[in-house]
């Protein structure tokens, strides 16, 4: 019987040094998907503050009280327009910052089958909500773009 209970033992050709260090790679991967998930949380997090702190300064120089001068409807739809980026880079670092929030786990260090599934649970809910926040960030761009290209079009004056 093999080490690894519950797993049938292997019939055919010995393990070759090539198959020792994929196996490694593997256990090596496993072991660090917290880290690297984490890691990749903070650099989003850090890219994020980067760029709501680069549209609020070029909102700050920006002429907007020009693009606002309108009254009614149309003045909130130009408000949700320069603010949705914001709203959406807000939501990309709420899922960001999930990725550090600790959940409550049932863990039992006797069963290697609970803990296999303990960390199988707890590298998805990281990595679900680091792509929750990746999209986010992603999608905070679109209505930027628009928001310029408006600005850069209401600049030109009446065409």
């Amino acid at each position: 019987m093999s080490g690894n209970a519950g797993a049938p033992d292997a019939i055919g050709e010995p393990v070759t040094e090539l198959d020792e260090f994929w196996l490694e790679t593997a256990r090596t991967a496993v072991r660090e998907s917290v880290a690297s998930l984490e890691e990749a949380a903070k650099q989003l997090i850090a890219a994020v503050t980067l760029v709501e702190g680069i549209y609020f300064a070029a909102i700050s120089f920006g002429d907007l009280r020009k693009v606002m001068a309108v009254q009614g409807p149309e003045a909130w739809l130009r408000i949700l327009l320069f603010v949705s980026p914001i709203i959406l880079w807000l939501v990309c670092l709420f899922f960001a910052v999930r990725v550090f929030t600790p959940k409550n786990y049932e863990m039992n260090l006797s069963s290697p089958e609970l803990a296999e599934q303990l960390h199988r649970e707890l590298v998805s809910y990281k990595h679900r909500n680091l792509k929750r926040a990746y999209w986010a960030l992603l999608a905070g761009f679109v209505p930027l773009v628009m928001a310029v290209v408006y600005y850069l079009k209401l600049l030109e004056g009446p065409g």
